[in-house]
């Protein structure tokens, strides 16, 4: 503490009655704590009083009666055990002050107590001490750093011992930005490692080592794994049978569309293409057509089979498979409704792709007996009509069943398992407005005029 910017303080040797005695740099500072009338009075009958020693010659003395700054200084002397000299009590007596305030000195007084000397003789008598400010102030920055220095190694050689625990945070979702500031002030290393999941966007954390909640100390590694977000190439499926490539399809989060086949030499059921072509970079739940062998052609013609006998349903199914063209004529008959009758060409005549039959088919007989009278209204005049149909894509794997509708009802055209592709087709004898109904599963999928 230094006090009124001049004197810095190096002891406080003691306090009383709102005064208190310190020991300064070069003497003592009666420092005076003015807050009523009574102390000002108390202060100026003090200050009177060094004055009167003053003119006397008997005191050095630096009084100050600044607001705030009421004090009296003192050089520093050595004290001895004088007699007062008379000249001196004479002055101080109608102030109030008399032998018992002194400190005397070899020479003439060395202070002047505002209060009665008693342990306060004692600590003026006192050597000051040895260390001076201008001591302390040389040494003090050099011991600052020296205790700053000290402390810092505590704390280092502490840290190293003890170092703090961090709980890891949930850092799955969050972009690699976050994640590092997340982790910037704990101590904690970050180590990342490339992931990848196209669903999810690039450069966001897909998963973490150790688990969020888990406490580490500083220094120890938080593994990231980084999504990379790129898209699978499609991979080579040639060669394979059509459940193998379905397999590695639904492996790699892709989806088959369909299967088309097509005559080669490769055997029967080996995957020929794909459509994309591998290489093909797709993003997950992608769609994939495969094109699969239905082994090599038997020949320009095939024979006709025995289709006498068959149903309805089997002969077109034979025929259709085969790539011919089907003719239905509906006959009466007492055979069951539906059975074929007879077929021309004849079984075993070599049929070329394309080419056409023609089939009689048993249909219910139906005798109509009516009253003589006017004759009936002109009926309408069959005429025929063609089909050629390439089942769509939507037919795969599902129950088909084509019909025709005219004026005499409905006629079965075609009815089994639908494959994209297959072409059915054939030439029909309708009487009155016709129409195609095609179902897929038993629900119309499409209906047409011929």
């Amino acid at each position: 503490m230094i006090l009124d910017d001049r004197y810095p303080v190096l002891e406080t040797l003691e306090e009383k009655e709102g005064i208190t005695l310190y020991r300064v740099e070069g003497g003592v500072v009666f420092f005076f704590q003015v807050r009523t009338p009574e102390d000002k009075e108390r202060f100026y009958r003090y200050r009177a009083a060094i004055k009167r020693l003053g003119e006397l010659g008997l005191v050095e003395a630096v009084v100050s009666a600044k607001p705030g700054r009421y004090y009296a200084f003192f050089p520093e002397r050595p004290l001895a055990r004088k007699v007062p000299p008379r000249a001196a009590l004479e002055a101080l007596a109608p102030l109030g002050f008399g032998p018992e305030h002194l400190a005397m000195a070899e020479e003439g007084v060395a202070y002047l107590s505002p209060w009665p000397l008693g342990s306060s003789r004692r600590a003026l008598a006192q050597a000051p001490s040895r260390f001076r400010p201008s001591f302390l102030l040389g040494v003090a920055p050099g011991l600052l750093l020296f205790l700053l220095g000290l402390w810092l190694f505590s704390q280092g050689v502490y840290r190293y011992f003890n170092p703090p625990e961090y709980a890891v945070p949930n850092l799955v979702g969050k972009t690699a930005r976050e994640a590092f500031l997340l982790l910037k002030d704990t101590g904690l290393r970050l180590e990342v490692v490339e992931g990848n999941d196209p669903t999810k966007p690039k450069e966001v954390v897909l998963a973490q080592e150790p688990p969020p909640g888990t406490r580490l100390r500083a220094g120890r590694t938080v593994r990231l794994t980084l999504n990379q977000a790129r898209l699978n190439p499609l991979p080579e499926l040639k060669g394979l049978r059509p459940e193998e490539a379905e397999a590695r399809l639904t492996e790699l989060g892709y989806r088959l569309a369909g299967v088309a086949q097509v005559e080669s030499p490769e055997p029967l059921g080996t995957v020929l293409a794909s459509d994309p072509p591998p290489g093909t970079p797709l993003p997950p739940g992608a769609t994939v057509w495969l094109l699969v062998s239905r082994g090599a052609s038997l020949g320009p013609a095939v024979p006709l089979p025995q289709l006498t006998g068959l149903s309805q349903k089997e002969a077109l199914f034979l025929l259709n498979a085969m790539g011919l063209q089907v003719q239905v004529e509906e006959v009466p008959s007492g055979a069951p409704p539906g059975t074929v009758l007879a077929q021309e060409p004849a079984p075993g005549t070599p049929m070329p792709p394309g080419s056409g039959v023609r089939l009689r088919v048993a249909a219910r007989g139906e005798v109509l007996v009516g009253a003589l009278g006017p004759s009936l209204p002109p009926q309408p005049e069959a005429r025929t009509v063609t089909l050629a149909l390439d089942l769509p894509r939507e037919a795969e794997g599902r129950q088909v069943r084509l019909v025709l509708l005219d004026d005499r009802g409905e006629h079965l055209v075609y009815e089994g398992e639908g494959r994209e592709g297959l072409r059915v087709s054939g030439t029909y004898e309708v009487v009155g407005e016709a129409r195609f109904r095609l179902y897929l599963d038993g629900e119309l999928f499409q209906e047409w005029a011929p």
